[in-house]
């Protein structure tokens, strides 16, 4: 696997998902400050199934509305377009996240769970601080672990070996990754991501969320999402065979302007906001 390189990974992986293009649409047109709701409602009722996804969603008892939102225009004007952006992503990524990738002992929505529970907190963290905006700060955790979907048939066969080398030299999963490798999944996340052509901003999350303080310059959205994993990872939301151990980095919360003190506070902020959006991970699972 030495001679492996991301390149391969990338083109040879036959059931590497696609950008969706419908929920860039949505994201590009809500950070455009030309947005407005019914251009964003126009994009999403161009693509019948995000439609009916986005419908359900927001129908879902997480928003607990009064009446029933029965078209798309008016799911935006009730709901905002930051829920209709965050929407758009959770019901575009959703099918091939909730996949199980076995290359990373990752049952079925075991990626999704971990990775909706990284949006949350990274939202949460972003509320919080105020240094980046909550929407982005939700992409971009969803979306933070997209190399491992292009990763894990590589490393099907070679799970229990790599597993068995981070115990016995005691390193994180990502740490063997690049031991056996060169690379590990963020760095080829951030080559999907450039494929995708996303935002420079969400590209670095996805090469530098193992590794906030490589990133340069440093970004605040790298150090949300940072926090938001290590207390997934803490609090056992998604794991797989990379297991409990993590290389948190306490410069992030100095960036961001928190303590190491703040972490309980922040942990039990997060279960209780994740337990809240729970409701709507249940339509999702219908």
């Amino acid at each position: 696997m030495a001679s492996l390189t991301i390149e391969d990974i990338i083109s040879k992986t036959a059931d590497l998902p696609t950008a969706p293009a419908a929920a860039m649409a949505v994201m590009r047109e809500t950070d455009s400050a030309t947005g407005c709701a019914r251009s964003v409602a126009k994009i999403i009722s161009q693509d019948q199934a995000l439609a009916v996804r986005i419908l359900r969603l927001a129908n879902s008892a997480y928003y607990g509305l009064s009446r029933q939102v029965v078209d798309v225009p008016e799911a935006v004007v009730v709901l905002g377009m930051r829920s209709v952006r965050n929407l758009s992503m959770v019901a575009s990524t959703y099918p091939w996240m909730s996949k199980p990738l076995l290359g990373y002992g990752l049952a079925p929505k075991d990626l999704w769970r971990h990775s909706f529970g990284v949006a949350v907190g990274s939202q949460l963290i972003a509320s919080k601080t105020g240094k980046v905006p909550v929407e982005q700060a939700f992409t971009a955790g969803l979306l933070h672990d997209l190399g491992k979907v292009a990763m894990s048939v590589w490393l099907e066969s070679k799970l229990v070996a790599m597993v068995k080398l981070a115990q016995q030299l005691d390193l994180t999963f990502d740490d063997a990754e690049r031991k056996v490798l060169g690379y590990d999944h963020a760095e080829v996340g951030g080559h999907v991501g450039e494929q995708w052509n996303l935002p420079a901003s969400l590209v670095d999350v996805m090469r530098w969320h193992h590794r906030p303080d490589e990133c340069e310059p440093h970004s605040y959205l790298v150090d949300c999402v940072h926090v938001a994993d290590y207390l997934c990872m803490a609090m056992g939301v998604g794991l797989g065979g990379d297991g409990l151990r993590y290389n948190f980095s306490e410069n992030t919360l100095a960036r961001l302007g928190l303590k190491v003190n703040d972490l309980d506070a922040l942990t039990e902020e997060f279960m209780q906001s994740y337990e809240q959006h729970e409701k709507l991970f249940e339509a999702e699972e219908k």
